[in-house]
């Protein structure tokens, strides 16, 4: 393995986590009670247990809470892994890599959604940091990450061996 210059850990912010996760359990709670007090004597037996199935969605929502990404960036790659979904790290070799750009998120069009966001070419990993690191590749892919340590980043991305990739800054 090789020797790790950089290692951050990010998770969504626990506000966000909590807004979504009352939100939700406030709103599966008003529509079963709804259905309870409107329906229940008049539903079939057999489909009185599917109404629990409401109380699905705050569980699923409970999985936010431990969702986190975990980046690395060593000296020949950068790896990265959204915890609990992978086990193993996603590397991209600097070899693979044409441009990293590190710059500060300048309002809500630069990344828009929190989590993980599929486009054509695009993939955006957002977990609440107010900085980009933005790795396009040789194939015309483009990696975004939200970081919330600009400051070590930048050394790091400063000090890479000449001739591995261009660097842009602008934070």
């Amino acid at each position: 393995m090789a020797q790790v210059f950089f290692h951050e850990k990010q998770s969504i912010p626990s506000g966000w986590r909590i807004v979504i996760f009352g939100a939700v359990t406030l709103m599966m709670g008003f529509v079963f009670l709804m259905v309870y007090l409107t329906e229940w004597d008049t539903m079939p037996d057999q489909e009185k247990p599917y109404l629990f199935t409401l109380l699905i969605g705050p569980l699923i929502v409970l999985l936010m809470f431990i969702i986190q990404m975990d980046m690395r960036i060593t000296q020949s790659s950068i790896e990265f892994r959204i915890e609990p979904f992978r086990k193993k790290y996603k590397t991209i070799p600097f070899s693979e890599v044409a441009e990293v750009e590190l710059s500060r998120v300048q309002g809500l069009k630069s990344m828009k959604k929190f989590g993980v966001n599929r486009q054509i070419n695009r993939m955006e990993y957002n977990f609440g940091g107010h900085h980009i690191l933005t790795v396009r590749l040789k194939s015309g892919k483009i990696l975004a990450f939200s970081t919330s340590k600009p400051q070590e980043l930048e050394y790091f991305l400063k000090n890479l061996p000449e001739g591995t990739t261009t660097v842009k800054q602008s934070l």
